[in-house]
C-alpha cells in the first residue's frame, strides 16, 4: 500500500470538518433508531445500516494506515 494512501487516510480522519460531519450524521442517525417503533423493522435496519457505514468509513482509514505501516515496518518476525 502507497505511503500516499496512508497520509491521505490520516489526514481525513484527523480533518476536523469531515470528523464533525461523520460525529453529527452518526448521532441522528442513533437518535432516529432509538424514536424507532419496534415493529418497523425495515426503519430499524435502514438507521443501524446508516451507523454502521459511518463506522466502516472510519475503520477502513484506520486499516489503510495500519496495513502501510505494517508494509513498511518489513516482514513479521512472527510469519
Amino acid at each position: 500500500m502507497s505511503d500516499h494512501w496512508a497520509k491521505e487516510a490520516d489526514r481525513l480522519l484527523n480533518d476536523a470538518t469531515l470528523k464533525g460531519v461523520l460525529d453529527n450524521m452518526r448521532q441522528e442517525a442513533l437518535e432516529k433508531l432509538a424514536a424507532e417503533s419496534a415493529d418497523d423493522k425495515t426503519q430499524i435496519l435502514w438507521w443501524q445500516a446508516h451507523v454502521a457505514t459511518i463506522d466502516n468509513i472510519r475503520a477502513e482509514l484506520r486499516a489503510r494506515i495500519l496495513r502501510t505501516e505494517t508494509a513498511t515496518d518489513g516482514p513479521s518476525p512472527y510469519a
